[in-house]
């Protein structure tokens, strides 16, 4: 962070998302608004669920396939973005779906493709699944020649900058479940550096191959009820999910300059790493305790502020109780109430 220098507002002017029950933003306020659960079981056209699962779990096998998935997964309309339909049939869903979320998020923000300024406008992408590669191994007849720049994740996020025609900094973050957070990091650090000035930042997942729901049964880190149940005793594991959300940003004085719709403010980002804990894929609570108390100490936000916190919230007896213990060391005891 630039812990000496004062931070650089940045505006959120546009977003798009896909997400399951909710086929774009309204939808998704809608959702959350009428408390509607959109999971459900996973889709006959994904891939054959009773060869893959057996309840009570088995080597090789998943124990649940309760999942969050969008409608028409596959529904991509490859001319208007000048993609053939041979290339699109060997491209990563994720790869077109961020595309259309994109698309609708500059729509929101009301500015045209041809305005961007090219050399300023950088993209920063969450991304950690390469599900679809997986239907091609089993059909090696089926790889062309788009199948490499079709199924890496760099391609995620480098395909809109190809498609839009723009020259900043473009490139996809795996970071697991903070890919996408991490993405808008690095977006807000480049705004504080003046590489950029505007941001197309994303983050996208799809639930396109069983081998995962296998991979984390065996772990039993998958809810066996199929729900995620966040901060509660009965909370057994986590439910898998799917969709696309993408941000368009600008420094805060750009969008004002230019009139744009200031939908939101980003004023702090930071991030860190938990190091060696009891288990790789165990977090630390001391590390998300110092990295909160760090953003808000060196940018100066005072946590009586805090109207809600997103957390991470796995629904599992490991991480729920060391994430509460961590917001209320570095926050809550900085409130009042």
């Amino acid at each position: 962070m630039l812990k000496t220098l004062k931070p650089r507002e940045v505006a959120v002017v546009g977003y798009g998302c896909r997400l399951p029950g909710a086929p774009d933003a309204d939808g998704y306020w809608r959702l959350l608004k009428d408390g509607v659960c959109s999971v459900g079981a996973v889709q006959s056209d994904r891939w054959q669920a009773e060869r893959y699962g057996r309840e009570g779990g088995a080597p090789g096998r998943a124990y649940t396939f309760a999942a969050g998935q969008i409608d028409a997964p596959f529904d991509f309309d490859a001319a208007f973005f000048g993609i053939s339909p041979r290339e699109a049939e060997q491209m990563d869903p994720q790869q077109r779906l961020l595309l259309q979320v994109t698309w609708e998020a500059l729509e929101k923000a009301g500015l045209r493709t041809a305005d961007l300024p090219k050399a300023s406008t950088g993209v920063f992408v969450g991304a950690s699944s390469s599900d679809y590669s997986n239907r091609f191994y089993s059909d090696v007849s089926a790889i062309d020649s788009q199948f490499m720049t079709g199924n890496t994740l760099s391609l995620i996020s480098n395909r809109i900058s190809y498609v839009l025609d723009l020259n900043g900094p473009s490139y996809t973050v795996d970071t697991a479940c903070s890919s996408g957070l991490y993405a808008l990091h690095e977006a807000f650090m480049a705004m504080q550096t003046g590489l950029v000035d505007t941001a197309i930042v994303g983050g996208v997942n799809m639930l396109l191959s069983p081998y995962p729901f296998i991979g984390f049964s065996q772990a039993t880190m998958l809810s066996k009820r199929g729900l995620c149940q966040a901060f509660d005793a009965k909370g057994d594991g986590y439910v898998r999910s799917e969709g696309a959300v993408v941000f368009v940003l600008k420094t805060l004085e750009a969008a004002v300059a230019d009139h744009d719709r200031v939908l939101g403010v980003v004023s702090a980002a930071g991030v860190n790493s938990d190091g060696r804990t009891t288990g790789v894929s165990l977090p630390s609570s001391e590390m998300q305790r110092a990295l909160l108390e760090d953003v808000y100490a060196s940018f100066d936000i005072d946590p009586q502020r805090l109207a809600f916190i997103e957390a991470h919230g796995t629904g599992t007896r490991a991480g729920d109780p060391i994430e509460t213990h961590a917001l209320g060391e570095a926050l809550g005891k900085k409130r009042a109430e």
